[in-house]
C-alpha cells in the first residue's frame, strides 16, 4: 500500500509537472508566433508604403493605370511585367542592374488587375494595349520599345500589332507569345505572403549561389520576392492572365514589322523555348537570342548577357 501510495503521489507530481511545462512551450510558442507576425506585418506595411509612394495614377480613355516614370533621356522604353507582378516588379529590376541609370526613359505600367490598376481598365492583351497607348499618349509620349517579360508577352505583342506607328522596337524575354495552359495553385494570399517572408532570406541565398561575387543577384532577388506581396492586390490579374494565356490563337504575328528582340533560355520549363520559336518564325524582322543553360531564373542569375544584348538592341534601332 505504501508502494502504490509513493506511485499515487509520484503519478500526481509528473501530470502537474509535464502540465506546467506543457503551458510554458504552449506560452513560449504563441509568443514567438506574436512576435513573428508582427515583423511580417510592419514587413508587409513597407512594402505597401513603397508601393504607394513610387507610382502614380491616371484615367484615361481607355481606364485607369498606374504607372512608374523614371529617367527623362531617349529612347523611351514601355516595360510590361511578368505572372503575377506589377509596375514594381520591372522597376525594381532596372535599379537594382544598373539600367535605370542608363540615359533612356522608362515606364512601367501595372497590367490591369495589379496593384491600383483594375481589372475593368482591360482583360485581354488587346484591350491592354489600348490602355498602354492611351497613358502613352496621356505623357506625351509618341514612340517607345516596348518590353515584354514572361507573361507580359502577349499585351506587348499586342501593342506591336495594333501601333506599328508607335513601336520603335519589340523586346520579348522568355514570353508567352502563343496558348499555354498553366495551373494557378490556390493558396490564401496572407499565408502566402507570410511564407515569403520566412523563406525571403534562404530564397534569396539560393539565387546568390549562382555566383556569390555578384551582389546584384541578391538585390534582384529581393525585387523579385518583394513584387509577389501582398498577394492579396495581384491575384486578379493573376488569375485574368492564366485565362488569357489559354485563349492566345490565330494572333497574326506576322503583321509586326518593327525590329524584333527575342530572347530566352534553353531550359525554360515555366515558358518553353517554343513560345520564341514560334514568334521567331512568325516576325519577319526578328532575332532570337537562346541562352544556353539558361532557365525561367535568367532574369536574375543571367542579367549581365540579358542587359548587354538589350542595350546592343536598342543601339542598333536609334
Amino acid at each position: 500500500s505504501v508502494c502504490r501510495s509513493l506511485a499515487a503521489d509520484l503519478e500526481d507530481f509528473m501530470r502537474k509537472w509535464f502540465g506546467r511545462v506543457s503551458l510554458g512551450l504552449l506560452s513560449a510558442l504563441l509568443l514567438v508566433s506574436v512576435v513573428v507576425f508582427s515583423r511580417f506585418l510592419l514587413w508587409r506595411g513597407g512594402i505597401e508604403k513603397r508601393l504607394a509612394e513610387a507610382s502614380s495614377v491616371v484615367d484615361t480613355p481607355a481606364g485607369t493605370v498606374e504607372y512608374a516614370d523614371v529617367g527623362r533621356g531617349s529612347p523611351v522604353l514601355l516595360l510590361l511585367h511578368g505572372t503575377p507582378g506589377g509596375y514594381d516588379q520591372v522597376l525594381g529590376s532596372i535599379r537594382a542592374t544598373g539600367f535605370a541609370n542608363s540615359g533612356a526613359r522608362f515606364i512601367a505600367p501595372s497590367r490591369p488587375g495589379y496593384l491600383r490598376t483594375p481589372l475593368a481598365s482591360g482583360k485581354s492583351p488587346e484591350e491592354q494595349a489600348r490602355l498602354y497607348a492611351a497613358l502613352l499618349t496621356k505623357l506625351g509620349v509618341d514612340r517607345v520599345f516596348v518590353f515584354g517579360a514572361s507573361g507580359g508577352g502577349p499585351s506587348a505583342l499586342q501593342f506591336a500589332i495594333q501601333y506599328p506607328e508607335r513601336c520603335s522596337g519589340l523586346i520579348l524575354e522568355a514570353a508567352v507569345t502563343k496558348s499555354i495552359a498553366v495551373e494557378r495553385k490556390q493558396i490564401p494570399p496572407t499565408l502566402q505572403d507570410l511564407l515569403i517572408y520566412l523563406f525571403r532570406n534562404r530564397a534569396i541565398s539560393e539565387m546568390q549561389a549562382k555566383d556569390p561575387t555578384d551582389p546584384v543577384i541578391s538585390k534582384l532577388g529581393e525585387a523579385v520576392l518583394a513584387s509577389l506581396v501582398p498577394a492579396s492586390r495581384r491575384a486578379a490579374g493573376h488569375a485574368n492572365d492564366l485565362q488569357q494565356f489559354a485563349r492566345m490563337e490565330g494572333w497574326p504575328l506576322s503583321t509586326i514589322r518593327c525590329p524584333t528582340l527575342i530572347v530566352h533560355g534553353r531550359l525554360d520549363k515555366d515558358v518553353p523555348l517554343a513560345h520564341s520559336e514560334f514568334a521567331r518564325d512568325r516576325i519577319a524582322n526578328s532575332k532570337l537570342v537562346i541562352l544556353e543553360g539558361a532557365d525561367h531564373s535568367m532574369f536574375y542569375t543571367r542579367y549581365k548577357e540579358l542587359d548587354r544584348v538589350v542595350r546592343g538592341f536598342i543601339a542598333e534601332h536609334p
